[in-house]
Parts: structure tokens; sequence; C-alpha cells
């Protein structure tokens, strides 16, 4: 804006006024230490340069402005702390404040909660004057609160709350711009009279009276421009004024546009008068004369002046190259942003500018949330968020408006995308998403803005599921020989912590580990528990030897080992490792169909011949019926019987050599049993060594399935939990009979459920038997398998651990008893395996 004064520049005095303080003195200097009592008296002794710094207080008295600045050094009058009041006294009328003659000052309030209050202000005869951030009153309901009269120039009232404004004929070159205006009933907002050069740009006109104009321009002015502001009539009494009225005599020399100019809903007056013709719309006022072309005549939901709802018509719709258009808002911090959720339809460079007194700052985010859900599957929740401030003003606020209509882009981060198109909520609807292996997944996130924006935002999302690396066999625990860190027995209620992750060639991120556990030189009946659960895994008698191997998930990288049973039991404890599972792609797990790979009884798989102690048996794994080429690891159940001599079975990758682990231990005549996962060499096989002293044994191998590096489930683990005890439901087994038991939902306690479609990790337990003989499990539905998975005795507490397939459908597991008798049956679950 030419020739207006610029609101600072570098002061050569600065003088203080304090009307509270016990030093102020009118007759001093005006020092901090002897402050002046009265505006007055400190206006009075300001030169070209000076700064004047009002302190907070009311100060009574009419104000007679008459300094002089120049274009390089204004005399700034400005509040500093808190609010300034200027008051007329008793009996006195007129102005307030009145600038005579002076040029060159700039009269400042402190933005919106710190301000001068004034009930009027008079511009006579006075250059290069600025008014900002004040709040200036009418002083009667038919008074004015800024008259600028005679012949006055370049006078700039900016960021204020007023009343009604009045520009006199004479007065030229003059800026209304960025003010809140709440004007006198029988008054216009503002009138310009004959006055020439006169903006009137981006001003709230709110609550003014239906009888008046809002914005009157008559008696021949020229060179007016009425741009960005949005005028509003109050509601509830009879309309008669036009809001905009341009008469005849200025029509040629004034432009109107890009304002929202809005009768209330209740008003029958027109919105523009123009050359003595009333116009019903902007499209009528522009199609007769060429203004208004831009102006919108919706409602702009202004709540005071406090604020625009997000998508209210003035929203980047304005021109910012408008004549007096400010560079910051009403609140004098906030330039033009851009709202991305509005279409932008304004003009100038940017073309973003909201129109009317405020800016606000727009931040609109996309918050995306992903969950790992089953073994390999992700959920993505979306949300657009945008968010308004404008941290100067206590009052401010912003309504939220209609939800925008947003698609979304999801870029899952393994190659594959998807696309939800646009709908009315901030929500997106995200199909859950599958991958392929386990793993660690950055996904990207992208609204699509009616507007035509775009938003971004990214997350992680680590799969559930694990992967399975074999090692070993690796004794990683042995009480007989400090393995571990503990060399003695462990007793009745007593539990070991054991380092697993970081150690013996598993890695720190670990999730669970698989292990054969072996109980040996027992004291009492007992049974050992393997995690954070109840869920039993080794069940021994004095005096027996007893392996069982399990699938464990990992505490803080320890394995917890506990033992419990008959008061003063002990024993000792061996683990040995065969491999780990990791949230990274490794080797997943296929469930087979059950296949007897060894059965040295009838020549299967190998001559028939029992086994000589000291020797091992090589088992072709790889290649063989359902098992294809090249996978790593083997879930294989291990059977012992006809034994002569007493002694262990060891299951390891071919060629292993003498082996330093075990995986069952056998006494002479008994037929015992358990499922070990066990590496595959690269020659396709595994061996089965027998590490008795002496005698020989059959042996037999029944595979369930492989784990390579194309198979497609991955293990999740879970907090063990008992799904099974016919004990308590009083239910046992009948002989020669299955019962079928759904393994995610039998007892309470159990985890959130399963998938469907799983094979689960799981410790089957036969007890309280009245017959010799063995149990078999199998998808329900399908057909008995001939293949045993526990073998006992009358009476015994004997378990076996597992991958047990599952009906697709229902997660729902048969076990067949075989024997002439009932059996009890618990069952412990540790996991489950799936591809989704």
């Amino acid at each position: 804006m030419t020739g207006v004064v610029a609101a600072h520049a570098d002061a050569t005095t600065v003088l203080y006024v304090d009307e509270s303080s016990a030093s102020c003195s009118d007759a001093g200097t005006g020092t901090s230490a002897e402050p002046y009592c009265g505006i007055q008296a400190a206006a009075n002794a300001a030169v070209a340069g000076d700064t004047v710094d009002v302190a907070t207080g009311t100060y009574e008295g009419q104000l007679d402005i008459k300094s002089r600045g120049t274009a390089a050094a204004p005399i700034v009058l400005q509040a500093t702390g808190g609010p300034v009041f200027i008051t007329n006294a008793a009996n006195q009328t007129g102005p307030v404040i009145s600038f005579d003659g002076s040029s060159y000052v700039s009269f400042e309030g402190k933005q919106v909660t710190n301000e001068f209050l004034a009930t009027g202000i008079e511009v006579n005869g006075s250059s290069n004057i600025v008014i900002n951030g004040m709040a200036i009153r009418n002083a009667t309901t038919d008074g004015i609160a800024v008259h600028i009269a005679g012949t006055s120039s370049n006078i700039a009232l900016t960021r204020n709350r007023l009343g009604s404004v009045q520009i006199d004929a004479g007065s030229s070159g003059d800026l209304i711009s960025t003010n809140a205006v709440r004007f006198a009933s029988t008054l216009p907002g503002i009138s310009v009279a004959g006055a020439s050069g006169t903006d009137i740009t981006s001003n709230d006109f709110y609550y003014g009276p239906a009888g008046q104009n809002v914005v009157s321009v008559s008696d021949g002015s020229t060179g007016t421009s009425i741009e960005n502001n949005i005028v509003e009539s109050a509601a509830g009494t009879t309309a008669s004024a036009p809001l905009v009225a341009v008469d005849a005599s200025s029509a040629p020399g004034t432009t109107l546009d890009y304002n929202v100019v809005y009768p209330d809903s209740s008003q029958t007056q027109a919105p523009y008068s123009w050359a003595g013709t009333d116009y019903a719309s902007a499209s009528a006022l522009a199609a007769a004369t060429g203004q208004g072309a831009h102006d919108l005549n919706a409602n702009p939901q202004l709540n005071d002046i406090y604020d625009d709802v997000p998508t209210a018509p003035e929203i980047n719709s304005a021109n910012s190259s408008a004549p007096g258009m400010l560079a910051t808002d009403f609140y004098g911090d906030t330039s033009c942003s851009q709202d991305p959720v509005v279409d932008v339809t304004g003009a100038g460079n940017p073309a973003y500018c909201a129109r009317g007194v405020l800016q606000e700052k727009y931040a609109t985010s996309v918050t995306a949330t992903a969950t790992a859900d089953s073994a390999l599957s992700a959920d993505l929740s979306s949300t657009i968020a945008q968010n308004f401030s404008d941290a100067l003003d206590p009052h401010y606020y912003l309504t939220p408006g209609p939800t925008p209509e947003v698609s979304y882009t999801i870029s899952w981060g393994d190659g594959q995308s998807q696309t939800v198109p646009a709908s009315s909520t901030t929500a997106a609807t995200v199909t859950a998403h599958t991958y392929a292996k386990p793993g660690t997944y950055s996904i990207s996130d992208t609204a699509q803005l009616p507007s035509g924006a775009t938003v971004s935002a990214s997350t992680s999302v680590t799969t559930a599921g694990s992967d399975y690396t074999p090692i070993g066999p690796k004794r990683i625990f042995d009480t007989r020989k400090g393995i571990g860190g503990v060399d003695n027995p462990v007793g009745y209620n007593g539990c070991a912590d054991i380092q697993v992750a970081g150690t013996n060639g598993v890695p720190a991120n670990a999730t669970a580990v698989a292990v054969n556990v072996t109980a040996t030189d027992t004291v009492q009946n007992g049974l050992v528990t393997l995690g954070l659960s109840k869920a039993s895994d080794v069940n021994y008698m004095a005096g027996q030897t007893v392996a069982n191997s399990a699938i464990v998930p990992l505490t803080e990288g320890f394995l917890i080992v506990c033992v419990s049973g008959d008061s003063g039991t002990t024993t000792d404890l061996i683990i040995d490792a065969t491999g780990y599972f990791t949230q990274t792609a490794a080797a997943g797990y296929h469930p087979t169909a059950r296949d007897r790979v060894l059965d040295t009884r009838d020549g299967t798989g190998a001559p028939k011949a029992k086994v000589a102690a000291k020797h091992a048996i090589a088992v072709p794994i790889s290649g063989t019926d359902s098992i294809p080429a090249h996978v790593t690891a083997v879930a294989v159940h291990v059977t012992e019987t006809n034994a002569t001599g007493g002694g262990f079975i060891a299951a390891e990758p071919d060629g292993a050599g003498v082996p330093t682990t075990s995986s069952l231990n056998y006494a002479p005549g008994q037929t015992i049993s358990n499922t070990v996962i066990v590496p595959v060499a690269a020659d396709g096989r595994i061996e089965l060594y027998n590490g008795a002293s002496s005698g020989s044994t059959d042996l037999i191998a029944d595979v369930s399935g492989y784990f390579s590096l194309s198979a497609p489930d991955a293990f999740v683990p879970v907090t063990p939990f008992r799904a099974v005890d016919t004990r308590t439901t009083k239910n046992p087994i009948a002989p020669n009979s299955a019962g079928s038991f759904n393994l995610d939902s039998t007892l309470a306690g159990a985890s959130a459920g399963f998938p469907a479609d799983v094979t689960v990790s799981a410790n089957l337990t036969a007890t309280d038997e009245t017959s010799f003989g063995h149990l078999t499990a199998y998808p329900a539905g399908t057909a008995l398998p001939n293949a045993s998975d526990v073998n006992f005795g009358k009476g015994q507490n004997i378990a076996n651990s597992g991958l047990f397939a599952t009906t697709s459908s229902a997660d729902t597991l048969a076990v067949y008893d075989g024997s002439a008798g009932s059996t009890d049956l618990v069952i412990d679950v540790f996991g489950y395996f799936a591809g989704s």
C-alpha cells in the first residue's frame, strides 16, 4: 500500500507511560525510572523516530495527537504488557482520540487480549496514520467509531475491532483492511462519501442492522476497491437497505469482486444496489455490470469473527492480489495457508488465501495404524485428520465441517498395493493383507483429498508369524554338568530361567525355540512345565528317564522350565535345541498327511532288521512321497519298540556322527515315542542313532510335515494354555473310539482364537488309562491314520508333543484311543502354524 507509514522503524528514543508508577510525572523526561503519567504528555514530547510504550491501565481524558514523524522515522505509540483503556472523562464530548495535522504516526494496540479500548477516533487534516490492533467502540448507538475528515490522506485502519467508519470527501488513499466491523443501528458499517482511492479489503462486517447498508459508496467517490470482504446482515429485524450500495455517481470508479455477501435467510433485502438498481445475486450483478463476478452469496458460517467452518465458502477463495491485502491476518501471525480438503478457487499468488479477517493454519495428516493379524496377515486402519489452530486468540476455535470424501492408496511394502475408493468416512475400510513371508514391512498410506492434494503417512508392521531355522541339535541345558548355569537337580516347585536368545547360535530376536526336554535321575513322581503356564510337557515317575519335545515361546529371550508334582520330587533336566523361530523370512512349515517313512519291523524305508546298539540308520526325507526336494527340517514322530536292552534314540541330520543329544529314552521291552523337528542334511536324509550300550530295537518314523523356504505357514507362539482336560469334563475317550476337540475355545483362558486351517503345536498327555494302548491325533472328519502319537501302559501319565493338523473349518482335532479301556486326555497348546 503506497504512502502508508511502516508499523515500526528503529527507535531513536523510547518514552515510557505508566500511570500506576509512584514515580510517574508528566513534567519529566519519560524514562523507565520516571515515566509519564499520561499518554498526552508522551505524545507531545515524541519526535520523529520515537517509540512510546504505554503500560497497562485506564487512562482518562481526550488525546489530541499532533505529532509529526517522517517516512523514514515514524512515531509509534504502542501498548506493552496488559490492556490499555482510554476513556472520556466525565462530561467530556467529542472523540477520545483525535489526530489533527499529524503525519507518520502509528497507534498500535496489543493484538486481541491486550488492546486499546476507545469510544471514537477522529482523523482530520492528517496523513500517513496507522491505527492497528485496537478496539474502537461507538460512543453512542448513533456515534462513529472512526471518522476520517478534511483533507486527510493515506489513513490505514488495520486489524481493529471497529464500529461504524465514515470517510468524508477530500480524503484520499485510505485503507480499511482486515478489521472486524460491528456497527450502530442507524449508520452503515463503512461509508465512503466523496473520497478517492479507498481500499476496503478483507474485512468481516457482521451483526449489522437490516435497515442500513453495510458498505456504502456515494457522492462521486472514485477509485474505490471492495474485495475479499465478508458482508453479512443481522437476523430478526425487517430488512430494507441492500448490503452493498454504490450509487450512480460512484459506480464508474468502483471495483467489487471476491466478496461473500450474504443477507440472512430471514431477510428479504437485496445483497447489492449498483447505480440505483437492486440485484438479487452476484451472478445477476455480474451479468449487468461486470462487477462481482467472483462474489459468493453463500452463508459464510461465521461465529462472531472467531471461526471459519473448514468448508466455508471463504476458504481458499480470496484474491491475494487485491489492493490492501495484508501479509498476515487479524491476529498478525498467520499468513495464507491452503486448506487441502477444499478446492482452490481464488486468484493471485498464492490463490488459496481466505476471504475475511482470518487465515487459518491448516495441518492435514493421515494416521495409519497397522496391526499384525494371524500369522502373515496385517490390518491397517487409516484416518484423515484436519487440524486448525490460531494460538494467539484464546476464544478461537473451528467447528468441524462435513467429513470430506477421501480415497486411499495403500502400498503394503512387499510390492503389493490396494486402492480404497472414496467414501464419506475418514476411516478407510482396508481389507487384511497377507504377506508371503514373515518380516517387518514398511507400509505407505496416501490419502487423495477432494481438492486433488495428497497426504501421506507411513507405518510398519511386523507379522505375528515366525519362520524356522534349524540348528544342531545342540545341548543348551544340563543340570548334571552345569550347562546353562545350573549344576544341581531342580526341586519341588523350583524353576530355572534359561537364556536362549543371543546364545548358542540363537539370535536375540528369536520368538520361540524347538527343544527336546529330558527328565532323568528323578526322585518321586513329577512333571515338567515349559513357559509361563500350567501346561505340562514331561510327566515322569520316580526312577524314570523321560523325554519329550516342544516348541516353546520365549519370554524376553528366556526359556522358563519348572518342576512340580509329589512333595520332595527332584529331577535333573536336559534340554537340546533343534532350531529357533524369528519374525523374519526363513523356512515356513507345510503339513502333510501322516506318512510312514520308516518301519524296521516290515522293511519300510530300510531293510527289515532291528537297529543295533551304537549304530545309526539313514532315513530318506527330501523327494520322498509328499515331501519335496530341498527341505530344511522335518517334523517326524519316532517310535521305539521291541528293544532288547535299554538306551536312547537320537534324531539328527544324516552324517552328524555320534550324537551328544537324545530324542527319547527307553527301557527293555518298552514302546515309547516322541515327535521331534530334525534338521535335514544336504543329502536329503536324517539319521536315527541307537545309543544303547547293547541290544537292538525296532524303529518307526512317521512324518507329519516339513520346513522349507517355499513352505507357506509361519508359527505364531501363544501363551501356553490347557485346551482340553477330560478329567474336568468327566468324559474320557472310550475304548477304540475317537473324541473331537476344538482346541481354541474348549476351556476358559484360551487365546483369542485361531484362524481356520491351522496346524497346532500341542502336547498330548494320556492319563488314568484303564488298559495299555496308544493315542492317535488327526484332523476331525478325516480317516484314522496308521500311526500313533502317544504309547502308554495302564495307569501311566505319559505325554508327547507334536504338530497336529486340525479340521480347517473349526480347528477341531480328533484323538483316537487305541486301547481296550477308557483314557483321559489332556491337551496343552503352545502355538499354531498358519499362512494367513
